[in-house]
């Protein structure tokens, strides 16, 4: 298994799939995938498997599997993160797609300035953009929100 986690969400914790992905892990998640389907996946991928569906957790048991206490996706954040001893590090933040979890690799504007409002090619210098989905990615009051929630939730510690 590599040394970086890898996660699934079953078709209950997309919210949590997102925040995941936010913070730079790497987490498949389909909505519409069955259970004998996210068994396969996690298997050929060696992902850890996050669920709420107890049925779920007793199939996945010997294939890693994190049954999640809480129905809030930061209340479930937390619990991935302390039962596996990871941390949310602000350097991950923006690294993967929050829509199909590929990479986000840096980019010139001039190579995604189509993509991008007039007011954020005026004030922005740093763009992302996901390598399998093209979807382009900024620092903007929408990411300080996010960042701020993650610290509120206690998931992400304030900055030194």
């Amino acid at each position: 298994m590599s040394a970086e986690p890898r996660f699934i969400c079953d078709d209950h914790c997309g919210r949590l799939a997102r925040w995941l992905r936010f913070l730079g892990y790497d987490c498949a998640y389909d909505s519409a995938i069955d259970d004998g389907n996210l068994l396969k996946q996690a298997a050929e991928g060696c992902r850890t498997i996050l669920t709420r569906d107890t049925g779920m957790a007793s199939k996945a048991m010997a294939r890693g599997v994190i049954r999640l206490q809480s129905d809030n996706p930061l209340g479930q954040l937390r619990q991935v993160l302390a039962q596996l001893g990871l941390t949310a590090e602000p350097r991950g933040i923006g690294t993967r797609c929050s829509v199909c979890n590929g990479l986000a690799e840096p980019v010139a504007l001039e190579q995604v300035v189509e993509h991008v409002p007039p007011y954020v090619q005026k004030t922005r210098h740093s763009f992302r953009q996901c390598a399998d989905c093209r979807r382009v990615y900024w620092h903007g009051t929408h990411v300080d929100r996010m960042i701020s929630r993650l610290r509120t939730a206690g998931v992400l510690s304030e900055p030194g």
